[in-house]
């Protein structure tokens, strides 16, 4: 009989340190679920500059400093600043100012004085950056 009580009390013990370790892990698992949502709420804000510019003149008042979040494109942060209209990822119009085909003036922008080798749906922003549009003829 002391056997049989003791074996049950030894089986009872391994049943509830097995219930525990799970306890746990599942404690473990809700506790970096909650971080890994703390970590995407507070993302790196970056500080950035967008102008826009018109025939070789800057457009008055149209230069803004920007606080916007890590992984955001440069067409996102025009989207968010100013009224655009656009096709495909292709700037039609910015703040009522439109593109002509007839005069070949288009809307292209440059990050830090340089025209980049991908469209602005596809080019993150990075901190500190100088971000210009400009609506100029091509030559």
């Amino acid at each position: 009989m002391k056997v049989f009580k003791l074996g049950f009390i030894v089986a009872a013990t391994f049943s509830l340190a097995a219930c525990g370790d799970t306890t746990a892990q599942e404690t473990d698992s809700s506790a970096a679920k909650r971080n890994s949502l703390v970590e995407q709420q507070a993302k790196e804000t970056l500080s950035v500059v967008m102008s826009l510019e018109q025939d070789g003149k800057e457009v008055e008042g149209a230069t803004q400093e920007l606080e916007v979040e890590e992984g955001i494109t440069v067409l996102e942060a025009l989207k968010g600043q100013y009224e655009v209209l656009e096709e495909d990822g292709f700037i039609l119009s910015i703040d009522g100012m439109e593109q002509d085909e007839d005069a070949g003036k288009y809307w292209l922008y440059e990050v830090n004085g340089e025209q980049p080798t991908v469209g602005a749906v596809e080019c993150e922003i990075k901190d500190g950056d100088q971000v210009k549009w400009f609506l100029n003829a091509l030559q």
